[in-house]
């Protein structure tokens, strides 16, 4: 169904949205971890010592020292996030949910939602937010912004990050490891918020989850299964794909996202 006049009137009767992003949503918003043509000329030494042709591939890597992660690190998050200006869609999206209860889940770290003027407390970094960063020793010592170091490696004055409980280095704050903490608080938040409004009119709005971040799309899919009042939009699947149960109180749209924002911020049929 591309019945968008329908999407606003579930929208604007709906007593809280959800919005879930990811991969694709950081593609919109110019980071893309799988394809990337630039990443070997613009990070020319890492591409060639290591080996790797995306920025994906490049965290994955053990690089030979803290340093020299650093270094790499601080190139992406300089690139991608303290140099990040917002999409036309995120402002569309921002005015879409101006006003309204919502919350996001994204597996997207680029800090976007946050530097958009989103509410810090609506929003759950599912895989973490690489303008932070944790402990390397695997105990949990908290999460720290990375921002200043970031700003010294890009000035070529960087230090290695060091915990202030243990003296370990200090990493970004990803599921590159065994050591990632997810933020636990912003789960908490999350699950409350699911809960409080599991008997009102919910919208799940998924926009630009894929497979690399199922846990975004089908405990969400099973929750609108359950909860007779919600609805969800897809702006990556087609209506084909969604469960018969919840046929008619979907919208499998398959289209490009910021397409799907404009016309439904837009209220266009």
């Amino acid at each position: 169904m591309k019945d968008f006049k329908q999407i606003q009137k579930w929208l604007a009767e709906a007593d809280a949205v959800i919005v879930t992003a990811g991969n694709g949503f950081a593609q919109m918003e110019g980071l893309d971890m799988f394809e990337d043509a630039a990443f070997p000329i613009e990070y020319q030494a890492v591409s060639k010592k290591y080996h790797v042709k995306t920025i994906a591939d490049a965290l994955d890597k053990n690089f030979d020292s803290w340093d020299e992660k650093w270094q790499f690190w601080s190139q992406l998050i300089n690139e991608y996030s303290v140099e990040y200006e917002p999409s036309k869609a995120m402002k569309q999206l921002k005015e879409l949910l101006n006003g309204k209860n919502y919350f996001i889940a994204t597996s997207a770290f680029g800090h976007f939602f946050e530097t958009a003027g989103f509410e810090q407390e609506k929003i759950f970094d599912v895989f973490g937010d690489w303008t932070r960063m944790q402990c390397s020793s695997g105990l949990n010592h908290g999460t720290y912004s990375d921002l200043s170091v970031v700003k010294r490696y890009i000035n070529g004055q960087g230090e290695i990050p060091r915990c202030e409980d243990c003296d370990s280095p200090m990493e970004i704050h990803m599921p590159l490891n065994a050591h990632f903490f997810p933020d636990e608080d912003a789960n908490t938040r999350f699950r409350w918020f699911l809960t409080r409004n599991q008997t009102k009119k919910v919208v799940v709005l998924e926009l630009g989850v894929d497979p690399t971040s199922p846990q975004l799309l089908d405990p969400m899919v099973k929750l609108v299964e359950q909860f007779k009042d919600w609805h969800y939009v897809a702006a990556d699947l087609s209506q084909d794909e969604l469960p018969d149960n919840i046929q008619k109180r979907s919208a499998g749209l398959g289209m490009a996202l910021p397409e799907v924002i404009e016309k439904i911020s837009k209220n266009e049929g």
